[in-house]
């Protein structure tokens, strides 16, 4: 018998034989400019964000960073960063670890166009100094996709960009079952869909939920 196939919509192909990946998303980096002398450490939220801010000024390294997810923090440390702390892939364990221990220093936040969560605001209006600067967008790819999607296949959606460009090429049948990477994902899909949210928010996780799904072995 046939395995229920599993797609995942990524930027990242997933290190698994198992898994489509779906090409649908590009990463536009950004150049704005960034004065690092007036900061005393830097927000990364994704392994994007460490890529783009790499390429407007490697010396970002020499401030300490503070990291969401265990995938942002390998990167970064993987290039030279010295991560202070990680959250547990929510900004709103960024908001957390802040007030404790570094509301009084000055942060650069090295964001994407679109985030997920408005824990930079909330921080501002507790008044830590936390500038933004938008490195990098995510945008739907232009290339044309012929893949074919079945009706029982399980899709894993990392953000609500790549749920995005998914339904601007497909559609979602009731039969598919529906992985998500975290809260805000599931709320992109809207009320009424029955979603799977992942352990933890990671690729690893929701891939590891998947074969759960299908019947087979994480």
């Amino acid at each position: 018998m046939k395995a229920v196939p599993i797609f995942l919509v990524s930027i990242t192909p997933p290190n698994d034989p198992d898994v489509v990946h779906l090409p649908l998303l590009e990463t536009v980096f950004l150049k704005p400019e960034i004065g690092l002398e007036r900061y005393d450490g830097i927000i990364l939220t994704s392994k994007q964000g460490v890529e783009a801010i790499e390429t407007i000024d490697p010396q970002w390294k020499q401030l300490p960073v503070l990291c969401v997810g265990k995938a942002t923090q390998k990167r970064a440390e993987s290039l030279g960063a010295n991560v202070l702390e990680r959250s547990d892939g929510y900004g709103a364990g960024l908001y957390d670890i802040v007030m404790r221990r570094y509301s009084d220093r000055r942060w650069l936040y090295a964001r994407p166009k679109v985030v997920a969560s408005d824990f930079a605001g909330r921080l501002r209006q507790k008044g830590v100094r936390i500038d933004d600067a938008v490195v990098y967008e995510t945008v739907c790819g232009t290339a044309n996709s012929d893949t074919a999607i079945p009706a029982d296949a399980i899709l894993i959606f990392t953000s609500p960009s790549a749920l995005r460009c998914f339904t601007s090429r497909y559609d979602i049948v009731p039969t598919q079952e529906l992985v998500v990477i975290g809260k805000t994902t599931a709320q992109a899909l809207g009320k009424g869909r029955r979603v799977h949210l992942a352990a933890e928010p990671s690729v690893a996780a929701c891939i590891a939920l998947a074969k759960q799904l299908r019947g087979g072995t994480p």
